[in-house]
């Protein structure tokens, strides 16, 4: 788990429990629901002093901010301010160890006050699939060429998110060919040939990797997908996988395969 900040929420493990509370809450969990759920997963980290503190108060002012704290999370968050034991991994810098001290302070006081009315909170947005292990698929891209995606594995979240993990074979062309000839292509390296970015920063190269959907308005594109062949033999191989958005995806693919 990584930590950018002093802020209670700079902190990977603090922002995972944050959205994950209010996920819960959103599908219509119990405050103390959602709570026993969280520390149930997250059980072994909770048995680490640092990782302790960083959950106890996360979740406390996320509970607080939704008008659903839990006097139980309220008195754990208050006991690790008061004991000190969240400060002991800033002492090495002064003045971060100061910031931290006076953020601790702000959320003992925050806590103690009489919390918001409950907020509603929205349905998450869950990613599907109508891919499965082993499909060989044909995607028509926005210029009307075809290619072909072999689905490696599906993988599914915690938060009940489903996408493909997926490979691109070298073809790209008007029409698809019988089958026997898509067996025969070699898996088409976009990285290498074309250079993948997913908007935010260049992807490491990658020959197969994830894909869904960024949003509600970015769905999959059912109306161009048409299974070819299932149960195709698969494998998976070595090397970085990056997730890349079905919003994106028709211009990196044709980036990749007209430049050459």
């Amino acid at each position: 788990m990584g930590t950018w900040g002093t802020a209670i929420f700079s902190d990977d493990l603090a922002s995972d429990i944050k959205s994950e509370f209010r996920d819960k809450i959103g599908f219509g969990k119990t405050s103390i629901e959602a709570t026993e759920e969280l520390l149930n997963d997250y059980s072994e980290e909770i048995k680490d002093s640092d990782e302790s503190s960083v959950f106890w108060l996360s979740l406390a002012l996320t509970q607080w901010n939704i008008g659903r704290l839990l006097e139980n999370v309220k008195e754990k968050a208050l006991e690790v301010i008061e004991n000190g034991q969240d400060l002991d991994k800033w002492k090495d810098d002064e003045k971060s160890f100061k910031k931290r001290k006076l953020i601790l302070e702000k959320l003992k006081e925050q806590l103690q006050s009489e919390q918001p009315k409950q907020k509603k909170i929205a349905k998450p947005f869950i990613r599907e699939t109508i891919m499965e292990e082993g499909d060989l698929i044909s995607y028509k891209l926005k210029n009307d060429k075809f290619i072909i995606l072999r689905v490696i594995e599906i993988n599914q979240d915690k938060c009940g998110d489903r996408y493909p993990f997926i490979e691109i074979l070298d073809f790209y062309e008007n029409e698809i060919p019988e089958l026997r000839e898509l067996e025969k292509l070699n898996i088409k390296n976009l990285d290498k040939d074309g250079g993948i970015d997913d908007g935010f920063i260049k992807i490491e190269p990658s020959r197969q990797f994830n894909i869904s959907s960024w949003g509600k308005r970015d769905s999959e594109p059912l109306n161009r997908l048409k299974v070819l062949s299932k149960k195709t033999k698969v494998k998976s191989r070595k090397g970085t996988s990056p997730m890349f958005w079905w919003r994106n995806f028709d211009n990196q693919v044709i980036k990749a395969f007209e430049q050459n």
